[in-house]
């Protein structure tokens, strides 16, 4: 009697953890790219002025790419958009972005004070 109970409860059990194993992020989830798609217009236009050009998957610099991709951040799960946003506050409250010799170069880089605020404000992780 003791076998047959505990077959049944083993595959309810069992049934139980798939299920709670497959709730995780994929390439069809929602979730995936909410980060992302998110972004206001007003920073997708910041982004795509003054940071897409070195921080892209074709940009020369592979330090820069390494740093930040916005091409593979967009196919990233969620967490880590939300660790790239946190790691974007900190580098723009730093003053560390754009770098200080690329703006020697290409002054018309830098960021106003206007694009960094819309910047932080996006980019700051908001905990639950």
């Amino acid at each position: 009697m003791k076998k047959l109970f505990l077959i049944p409860m083993a595959a309810i059990i069992g049934l139980l953890f798939f299920q709670g194993t497959q709730k995780s992020e994929t390439p069809d989830s929602p979730e995936l790219h909410a980060v992302m798609k998110k972004m206001p217009k007003k920073v997708k236009a910041i982004v795509d002025e003054k940071c897409y050009g070195c921080h892209n998957a074709n940009a020369k610099s592979e330090k820069a790419k390494s740093k930040l991709d916005w091409d593979a951040l967009e196919a990233t799960k969620k967490s880590e958009q939300i660790d790239a946003k946190a790691k974007i506050y900190e580098v723009l409250a730093k003053g560390d972005m754009p770098p200080k010799r690329f703006l020697e170069n290409k002054p018309e880089g830098k960021l106003s004070e206007e694009e960094i605020a819309a910047l932080m404000k996006w980019s700051a992780v908001k905990k639950k």
